[in-house]
């Protein structure tokens, strides 16, 4: 299983999975010997729980020499299991949209959010197939936006193809005065992760139940 469908299926993580998990990240690196004594299960359940987890791709295993015997494997909490495991950083974005909203220059607000968008748009374009579709693309986008929990779906019935967004990936920011910029930041980061100018047609802030991303059209489109 790759790591792609991550997060979907560490949504049915059981409780030992979660101890494995917490056991990581408060030391880096622990054999399965290490795990058992402070777990208190058995061999079988430990290697079971670290298959899982592997599967998944919350953790990874590294090999190291001991001695002149066997090797034995460490187990890390991967680059995807330490964001997993992570706290909540809610707080600290709601703190740094404040700060970018109180600055008194619109211009320099306008750079930065447009900065934002676009450092925001690259992370995401790396899952989304460089020569493929536009179709293609924006179906590889609503992937990803499900496995941040984002729940999103491509509809190509019409001539061109539309994102839509069934829940904002902003609550907490969106709900405070009706916050459009937010919207144009969701837009320009889709843009620049599709590679193709979007334009939000309707949005959940003026009543709708979802937020519409519709592709717009060029000479040279190929759905």
């Amino acid at each position: 299983m790759s790591t792609a469908q991550t997060p979907q299926a560490a949504e049915h993580l059981r409780p030992i999975d979660q101890a494995v998990l917490d056991l990581l990240r408060q030391q880096r690196g622990l054999t399965v010997h290490e795990l058992i004594e402070r777990l208190d299960v058995t061999a079988t359940a430990v290697r079971q729980r670290l298959e899982r987890l592997e599967q998944v791709g919350l953790i990874e295993k590294r090999k190291e020499g001991v001695g002149r015997g066997r090797p034995q494997f460490r187990y890390f909490l991967s680059a995807v299991g330490l964001r997993y495991g992570s706290a909540s950083y809610a707080d600290l974005a709601i703190a740094l949209w404040g700060e970018i909203m109180d600055l008194p220059n619109p211009q320099q607000r306008g750079r930065i959010l447009r900065r934002v968008a676009k450092r925001m748009g690259e992370g995401l374009k790396l899952r989304v197939p460089e020569n493929a579709s536009l179709t293609e693309r924006m179906e590889a986008m609503a992937t990803a936006l499900g496995e941040r929990k984002i729940s999103a779906f491509v509809d190509d019935g019409g001539a061109l193809p539309i994102l839509q967004v069934h829940a904002c990936p902003y609550p907490e920011l969106s709900e405070q005065d009706g916050n459009r910029q937010l919207c144009e930041l969701e837009q320009e980061m889709l843009s620049e992760a599709i590679g193709h100018a979007m334009q939000l047609d309707c949005c959940r802030l003026d009543g709708h139940n979802m937020c519409q991303f519709r592709a717009l059209p060029t000479p040279e489109l190929t759905l």
